[in-house]
């Protein structure tokens, strides 16, 4: 029996113990919304879907996907959990990722994809076959144009104007396609702003992302059901291993074992950062070697807070939470030592401190003193979830103290509106996954160019993020900067928080990419549209997430989607393009 996802939240309708399926999708993040939202407009209404994720329903994190309280995520341990993720010399990089429904583009909301140029190198055909993708994906999101007048919010606008001012190339309609833009590749700009549109309607709901491209009464979905296996059998006309079947366990620890049809079904990783390991903990492909390499996430570095000057605060509203906009720039790598150009993002973030406490209160773990702790919360992820809420807890008992004395004491304020920023860019060297356990390498600042970037990007773009409001009061900056290193002036503040950041404090944007590798250990497909993203040594194992490709330049939930569509549309789309 077939049922709509949302009917019931709490109790799953049972499946029978000899179903097949056609298909059986691991995951549901932004990958598979991709994948499932191009597969079901080709198969016919009998084609039977599963889809198994580890999280939790959507009716159950739905409240933090709402523009209101999208920054809760990071302390809901039921959205968001940590990596197990280290450098080669074991310091902890807060690194995590999203688990739930839709992925990490159910708890945010950037929207830009990678440039075709980028996409032909890493996953093969043209130029024009990557912009038909986007114009189909992006017409499925169906997003207003965020260059029409009106759309940005007034401060966003005012950080787009005073970015301008400082050389920033002005958004162009040119990067759009459908409304949504892509990375340029443009040679004679380095430094250029992006308008994105929201995936929000004009109230705050999120109306349209990944979870609106599939239609989901025409599957069946089990959450809180972790695979811990894939059930593989030797075909016998030794075409490939076949994947006959997924295992899981679920909440009350009870294992079941879900099969395809055989012959004819397919088995889907959608996982995100968990296919590779998955397949690392597969033993019949054992011999392939390139599973789990050339991982990479952002390094993300926060930057200094500002207060909203007075004669802004009135038109800083809770919309400007995370600004729908980016800045990006390029830095120019030394030719004498062979580096590429490296893209620099900066995201902005303004409005009322307790709204944005979520926020800083989970980022800001990166700057705890004790790196053996913070390898705890890794390995056990609910200490970060305890430990966020507790400093949450008590920044907001601090700040409301505040707000309340500032009604009756002249020189303290009654609210506290405040600006701030982060830089986030591609580490210089890849990393991996470890092949026994759940580590994953991060290899930040192994080499000295990630150094350089960092430096060279903040120093650049100081006085412009200090031109979107006014320096704290000199006793808060003291204390700010006691507990960061980060820096308000250019030249040696700007090195000694790098450093530090280097040694101590490592973050990552939560955008891990890579592992399986389209080339090492899918196939692309040319040869073949029906093997696209099939995992070499297989005849029916797929994958179709953002682990297929390096990471990319900008923030990455377009990607995902976008690998998703690509493979679902060369594997059942009528127009095989080869």
């Amino acid at each position: 029996m077939w049922f709509p996802l949302f009917r019931n939240t709490d109790a799953m309708p049972p499946i029978d113990p000899d179903d097949e399926f056609d298909l059986i999708v691991v995951g549901s993040g932004n990958g598979a919304c991709g994948f499932l939202g191009e597969c079901l407009k080709h198969v016919p209404e009998d084609y039977r879907v599963l889809v198994l994720e580890e999280g939790d329903n959507f009716f159950f994190t739905s409240d933090v996907t709402h523009q209101n309280g999208w920054s809760k995520s990071y302390a809901n341990g039921s959205a968001f959990t940590l990596h197990n993720a280290v450098t080669p010399s074991g310091k902890s990089v807060l690194s995590g990722r999203a688990r739930t429904l839709g992925g990490g583009g159910s708890i945010n909301y950037t929207m830009i994809h990678e440039s075709s140029d980028w996409l032909v190198k890493q996953a093969g055909y043209d130029v024009d076959y990557w912009n038909e993708c986007k114009e189909e994906l992006n017409a499925s999101l169906d997003r207003p144009d965020p260059l029409a007048a009106g759309y940005q919010t007034p401060f966003a606008d005012f950080i787009a104007e005073n970015a301008q001012q400082v050389g920033y190339a002005p958004p162009n309609k040119d990067d759009m396609i459908q409304n949504i833009p892509s990375l340029s590749e443009s040679k004679s700009q380095s430094k250029r702003l992006y308008f994105f549109p929201t995936q929000f309607d004009r109230f705050g709901s999120r109306t349209n992302s990944g979870v609106s491209l599939v239609k989901w009464q025409k599957i069946k979905y089990r959450w809180n059901t972790k695979v811990v296996g894939l059930e593989m059998d030797k075909k016998s006309d030794s075409t490939g291993i076949a994947c006959n079947g997924v295992q899981t366990r679920n909440k009350q620890g009870e294992d079941v074992t879900y099969k395809v049809k055989k012959d004819t079904g397919r088995v889907l990783l959608c996982g995100g950062s968990q296919s590779p390991r998955i397949l690392l903990n597969t033993k019949e492909l054992a011999g392939n070697e390139k599973i789990g390499q050339r991982v990479n996430d952002h390094v993300c570095m926060p930057l200094a807070v500002y207060f909203v000057d007075k004669d802004k605060a009135s038109v800083v509203g809770a919309t400007d939470n995370y600004e729908s906009l980016f800045a990006d720039m390029v830095i120019d790598g030394k030719r004498d030592k062979g580096e590429a150009k490296t893209v620099v993002n900066i995201d902005f973030f303004s409005g009322d401190v307790l709204r944005l406490i979520y926020l800083i209160s989970s980022l800001y773990l990166c700057y705890l003193p004790f790196n053996g702790f913070k390898r705890l919360m890794g390995r056990y992820p609910i200490i970060f979830k305890y430990l966020s809420n507790t400093i949450r807890m008590l920044l907001t008992a601090i700040i409301s103290i505040i707000v309340v004395l500032g009604r009756f004491v002249p020189f303290l304020p009654r609210s506290i509106k405040v600006t701030t920023a982060l830089i986030k860019f591609n580490a210089s060297k890849e990393g991996y996954y470890e092949r026994v356990g759940d580590k994953i390498i991060l290899r930040f600042f192994e080499d000295d160019r990630d150094y350089d970037i960092a430096e060279e990007a903040i120093n650049k773009n100081l006085a412009f993020l200090e031109s979107n409001g006014v320096k704290p009061p000199f006793l808060i900056r003291f204390l700010f900067q006691l507990l960061t290193k980060i820096p308000y002036k250019r030249g040696r503040q700007v090195k000694r928080y790098v450093r530090n950041f280097a040694q101590k404090t490592l973050l990552s944007e939560q955008h891990l990419a890579g592992g399986c590798l389209l080339g090492d250990v899918v196939d692309k497909g040319l040869e073949d549209s029906a093997k696209t993203g099939q995992v070499f040594g297989t005849s029916n194992l797929h994958v179709a997430d953002l682990s297929i490709v390096p990471l990319p330049r900008v923030s990455t939930q377009m990607t995902a989607y976008l690998m998703g569509h690509h493979v679902a549309k060369q594997l059942y789309s009528t127009k095989k393009k080869n």
